[in-house]
């Protein structure tokens, strides 16, 4: 595990954008284990650009980006706003993260997902896919986690399992 004074990622004079357009310019980023970041602005103003930049699915059009974890899971994982679910049940989406037996039911139950395990994911309401994404990104414990519109679809109920969760994560260690 890293220091907890080094950044997981650092920025420095970033310029963010598709196609060479640029969308936004963040100066210099350092962003931490242990927090929870909300990137706010609004439509077209370059958010889901900076996360995507952050989590090296995108090139910077200009300045620099150095990660300080590492590649998949267990790196810098980005959650688009329209949720990826793959072919299979609930649990084996969630068994993609190759979680403990036990820690698979626990954020199953946390997420509303305990009685939906041996369903097809793919017949999952909006929501309920929303869900299963979070669930199991969280699962993979990554070193950062971008979610872009991370309330997005979510019910009331599920948006307050997502807010316990960041939460726990916090408290117990885990960087968000």
């Amino acid at each position: 595990m890293m220091a907890a004074h080094e950044p997981i990622i650092r920025t420095r004079q970033l310029t963010v954008g598709y196609a060479g357009i640029p969308a936004a310019a963040v100066p210099d980023l350092d962003v931490a284990g242990g927090a929870v970041w909300h990137v706010t602005g609004p439509n077209g103003s370059g958010k889901t650009a900076l996360l995507r930049t952050l989590a090296g699915l995108l090139k910077p059009i200009a300045g620099e980006v150095r990660r300080n974890c590492p590649r998949g899971t267990q790196g810098a994982i980005y959650i688009h706003p329209v949720s990826y679910i793959f072919a299979g049940t609930v649990r084996r989406n969630l068994a993609l993260a190759r979680p403990s037996q036990q820690d698979l039911l626990t954020i199953a139950e946390s997420f509303g997902l305990g009685t939906l395990l041996a369903r097809e994911a793919s017949t999952l309401s909006h929501g309920e896919q929303r869900r299963l994404a979070l669930a199991r990104a969280l699962l993979g414990r990554p070193s950062l986690l971008l979610v872009d519109e991370p309330e997005e679809g979510l019910d009331d109920e599920a948006v307050a399992a997502w807010r316990a969760c960041a939460v726990r994560t916090v408290e117990q260690g885990e960087p968000v």
